[in-house]
């Protein structure tokens, strides 16, 4: 048991130094061309996530997730975006029993 702890440890410690680095490499790089295209990117999606707002009056976010290719915690968090930018009003959230599984952890981690 300590062994596979030590383990889970040193995977743990594995990809926080990895995700560190990539993100220093990331920001130590990003060229103004690289800030443009990923504002594009955030216009787009942001778009199609106010075009659903729209049509339907409200979101679902699993249909728009699926519908637009990103995880459901990436369109909640562009919610929020919309909704401090005042482009939309977030006035209800309806929540669900949840799976159980925290979607934000590398399936890396869990094994």
């Amino acid at each position: 048991m300590a062994q596979s702890i030590a383990e889970s440890c040193g995977k743990v410690t594995a990809r926080l130094v990895e995700s560190i680095s990539r993100t220093s490499q990331l920001a130590a790089g990003s060229t103004p061309e690289l800030q443009r295209l990923f504002e594009r990117w955030i216009s787009i999606v942001t778009g199609e996530i106010l075009k659903d707002a729209k049509e339907q009056g409200f979101l679902n976010i699993e249909d728009t997730a699926g519908r637009i290719g990103i995880d459901d915690s990436s369109v909640l968090c562009l919610i929020q975006y919309l909704h401090r930018q005042g482009l939309i009003k977030v006035t209800e959230v309806k929540t669900t029993e949840g799976t159980g599984r925290d979607s934000e952890i590398c399936e890396c981690l869990k094994e």
